[in-house]
């Protein structure tokens, strides 16, 4: 094969689109690792100690790998940080998430390679740095904080999926995990036997943190144009749905005017789509019905709502550390059990449950706070959380050891 070709397909569509095309086709996962060592990582490349790769599912400043990065520039290290953007198309939108001290690359290109290649640490909360058969070499260390924690959800995926997964298990060096019950998950799961850092998740840490709380609380009221304190903000964002198990919409009008009887105060509703979900689901929006979808990090909204609703979504097991109300509609709760499947019963959690609009006007009008409060302490303690609020520091510094190894 000539020089010229090599170079074509290395920086040309094959970084984007090969990979997808071989294990669709050839059904074979080791052809993907292959052809890449063949053309482009046929030797190790210099690994530069102090550069960190990361990145989130949904290829944007967002989750545990925002917040990691975020501690590294607050504490002024010395380090190189560099994420990805989707494609062209995306790059302005994404670039004004990330602050100035982050490198971007583009995703799936020789330069995300050579970045990753040459990282010490690679940071991720999904299945990422395994999807593309990425060779890594001895001296790296991948930390997986995953996006979820004490979430409903069963982990599960289809056959490619899985295969990834098992791949996880042997390349990633230590996962962050915020609970028994999360440490139990991966063990029957991914990662069978990886090491733990029972750090709490950085993503977290925010609702531990009074002025970081009204500063986003702010935020979020300038991004949507509510006045100051003024109103009672509620989010209503439901999970993804894979298969026959389709959202049901709300009654909005309906829902603002149970939960304005409740808690006394005007009613803003901010509506936020799943990432998946976002270009077909719509709505029409009005003063007090507002599109979140595209606001930015989930973790950033989250301090600025006074009451959650969602279905069997993973946020509310991170809002529930706010200890502010938290409602589910589940209309379709057996159907969903049935094809995705649930660690625990639903029963079990501590927020109201209705599977219709009637009920959860009945579920809003009977909540009692008190009694809230105590269920979310028990339910917190029968998972195990040692949640603290300085996830970020201790990742930081442990961090910091592996890049001396």
């Amino acid at each position: 094969m000539s020089n010229k070709l090599i170079t074509y397909l290395v920086q040309g569509n094959l970084f984007r689109h090969g990979f997808d095309f071989f294990d669709r086709r050839l059904k074979v996962d080791s052809a993907i690792g292959w052809l890449t060592r063949k053309l482009y990582y046929g030797k190790p490349k210099k690994i530069v100690k102090n550069r960190i790769f990361f990145m989130s599912y949904d290829k944007d400043f967002s989750c545990n790998p925002r917040y990691i990065a975020e501690e590294f520039i607050r504490q002024g290290k010395d380090v190189e940080l560099i994420s990805v953007y989707d494609n062209e198309y995306t790059f302005a939108e994404t670039r004004r998430h990330y602050p100035p001290e982050v490198k971007l690359v583009e995703f799936r290109t020789k330069e995300m390679y050579d970045a990753m290649a040459t990282s010490k640490i690679w940071i991720d909360n999904a299945l990422n740095m395994v999807w593309y058969g990425m060779p890594k070499q001895k001296e790296q260390y991948y930390l997986n904080t995953w996006h979820g924690s004490l979430g409903i959800k069963r982990l599960g995926g289809n056959r490619k999926w899985m295969n990834r997964a098992a791949k996880a298990n042997n390349v990633t060096d230590y996962c962050i995990t915020n609970s028994t019950f999360e440490e139990g998950v991966f063990r029957e799961t991914f990662w069978k036997d990886v090491p733990f850092l029972k750090f709490g998740h950085a993503r977290n840490d925010i609702f531990f943190d009074e002025e970081r709380m009204k500063e986003k609380r702010r935020e979020v009221e300038r991004y949507f144009r509510i006045e100051e304190d003024s109103k009672l903000i509620c989010l209503y964002a439901p999970t993804f749905r894979e298969n026959s198990s389709k959202f049901v919409p709300l009654d909005f009008e309906k829902l603002k005017a149970s939960l304005e009887k409740k808690f006394g105060k005007e009613c803003i509703i901010i509506v936020r789509a799943h990432n998946k979900d976002r270009a077909a689901w719509g709505f029409k929006e009005n003063e007090w019905l507002k599109d979140g979808s595209f606001f930015g990090d989930m973790q950033e909204l989250l301090p600025g709502i006074d009451v959650g609703i969602s279905d069997y979504s993973s946020w509310v097991y991170d809002f529930m550390l706010t200890y502010r109300p938290t409602f589910l509609y589940v209309p379709d709760l057996e159907l969903y059990d049935q094809e995705r499947g649930f660690y625990f019963p639903v029963e079990d959690t501590p927020f109201g449950l209705a599977k219709s609009v009637d009920h959860l006007d009945e579920v809003i009008k009977n909540f009692d706070e008190a009694s809230y409060r105590k269920g979310v302490k028990k339910f917190l303690d029968s998972k195990g959380c040692y949640e603290e609020g300085n996830a970020c520091k201790q990742i930081v510094a442990e961090i910091e050891k592996l890049m001396e190894a």
